[in-house]
């Protein structure tokens, strides 16, 4: 049955959980609290087959979200540990990795990420945290999944101040002959759901969440967006998936910490660390 009260967070994670099939091959990235609550969700779900690869473990075992312990929790356990430089080369270079959510700091309408700067790079207005392995993540990997927890215009551009990962530069044809995947840009965000097949193409709205229009999603990005044929509502969270989130996921709410504005992570990331010392 579906919830009836929920969280846009919880509603994100679901949505991002969805996307992952029994049998992918998932890579936990830089810590994305969201993103890894919804590993965690698919794992223990639908997708009980699904092989993440969490810090430097391999296959990992699902573990319970933490500021403090959860690189521990995912080694411990693991089928196998390995350095980064083995995972780049044995899964993201070679285009085995099936989904990783990213996120950042600007998107544009050919689905380029923007984890790099605002303004001009030499002289930048805001210097971002970079790519690490983004750039690779999202023209390698089966599927590239984006989430944004504030959908607005500043984030939705028309164009990126800087280019730090882009996908659709070879037509899925081409990725087959490459021996990569041909996949979808999909982004998540806290308004719909919306998807890229090819560069150029405008973006489909896929979903609405409840309460939402498609000219609310209009409203709040600088590139037209165009509504799928079988538009519709976002499908609810189950009573059992936000049960899961809320008390063996994620019960500190970690990945609420995404949702946060920089001004409030730190007062947030406190009350989180105190809460997970008072009952470590």
């Amino acid at each position: 049955m579906y919830a009836t009260d929920y969280k846009i967070s919880e509603l994100m994670a679901v949505c991002i959980a969805r996307e992952i099939e029994d049998g992918d091959t998932v890579i936990l990235g830089s810590f994305t609290p969201l993103a890894y609550a919804a590993y965690m969700l698919a794992k223990v779900t639908h997708a009980p087959n699904m092989m993440y690869v969490a810090y430097s473990a391999v296959d990992a075992r699902p573990f319970q979200m933490s500021f403090f312990t959860s690189e521990a929790a995912a080694t411990r356990g693991a089928a196998a540990l390995w350095s980064m430089t083995e995972c780049i080369n044995s899964i993201h270079v070679k285009g085995k990795g099936d989904v990783e959510a990213v996120s950042g700091a600007q998107v544009d309408r050919f689905g380029d990420i923007n984890i790099s700067v605002i303004g001009p790079y030499d002289k930048p207005i805001v210097r971002l945290p970079g790519g690490a392995g983004a750039a690779e993540v999202i023209k390698m990997h089966k599927k590239m999944i984006g989430y944004f927890p504030n959908h607005t215009k500043q984030t939705f551009v028309e164009k990126v101040d800087f280019v730090t990962g882009t996908r659709y530069l070879y037509s899925p044809e081409e990725r087959k002959a490459a021996g990569l995947q041909p996949g979808p840009i999909r982004f998540i965000t806290n308004l719909c759901v919306m998807s890229l097949e090819r560069r150029g193409d405008p973006f489909m709205v896929e979903s609405l969440h409840p309460g939402v229009t498609l000219e609310m999603v209009q409203e709040n990005t600088s590139f037209p967006v165009v509504a799928s044929p079988n538009i519709r509502e976002t499908e609810p969270p189950t009573r059992e998936q936000v049960e899961l989130l809320r008390t063996k996921i994620d019960p500190y709410g970690t990945m609420e910490f995404d949702f946060r504005s920089g001004k409030e992570r730190l007062a947030y990331l406190e009350e989180l660390l105190r809460r997970e010392y008072e009952n470590a």
